[in-house]
């Protein structure tokens, strides 16, 4: 659930901000203080369009992009989140690096999209994966909308008997406390009472 939360709303900034249409998208955990690669297979010049988003605003990684032949054509260090787009002149697998210099473990989204061609638009054929898309992330986000109503009310439900608990004990203490007074006082007056008996046969 918490997957799907992070997977739907890196989608709409994708969509919004970065202005593509992934053609994948990923969320995996990068581990502390090792570099993970992505291979991309180029068979012809193109262009690679891909966002990335560490999922802790206070976490960063260090991000590059390498052609087949270990250039390195895009690089941004220290980086929380971006976006880049690169022209794949050379033909075979480049390489997208994710480098975690940090001692914790991070959780990362990751989408890329290779462009067909520079005027690359929304065919038919994307029109229904885009819908998927979609019907998931709206069945996702009203899965979690309700289930944060049903814990709401869970909750709501656990205060309102935690107060009438505690109005019980409230009234039980008091009455034990008159009780206990009571008691007392009562002690008091017997044997105040018994030593004034007593006091005559003394004298």
């Amino acid at each position: 659930m918490k997957y799907l939360f992070i997977y739907a709303t890196f989608l709409v900034s994708v969509y919004s901000f970065y202005d593509f249409i992934p053609d994948d998208i990923i969320t995996f955990t990068l581990i502390a203080n090792q570099e993970d690669v992505l291979l991309e297979n180029i068979t012809e010049p193109t262009l690679i369009k891909g966002a990335y988003q560490v999922n802790h605003h206070k976490d960063v990684i260090d991000f590059s992009v390498k052609t087949p032949t270990g250039r390195t054509i895009y690089s941004k260090m220290a980086t929380n989140k971006g976006n880049f787009t690169v022209q794949a002149n050379e033909i075979g697998l480049y390489q997208i690096i994710f480098n975690n210099k940090k001692k914790a473990n991070q959780l990362l989204t990751y989408a890329v999209d290779v462009v067909k061609d520079k005027d690359d638009k929304i065919k038919s054929t994307d029109i229904d994966p885009l819908e998927l898309d979609i019907d998931y992330i709206h069945n996702g986000l009203q899965e979690l909308y309700y289930d944060h109503k049903f814990q709401q009310i869970r909750y709501e439900s656990s205060t309102l008997q935690v107060k009438e608990a505690n109005k019980k004990i409230y009234v039980f203490t008091v009455i034990e406390t008159i009780f206990i007074v009571l008691v007392t006082i009562w002690q008091i007056w017997y044997i105040k009472r018994l030593y004034n008996k007593r006091s005559p046969l003394l004298l």
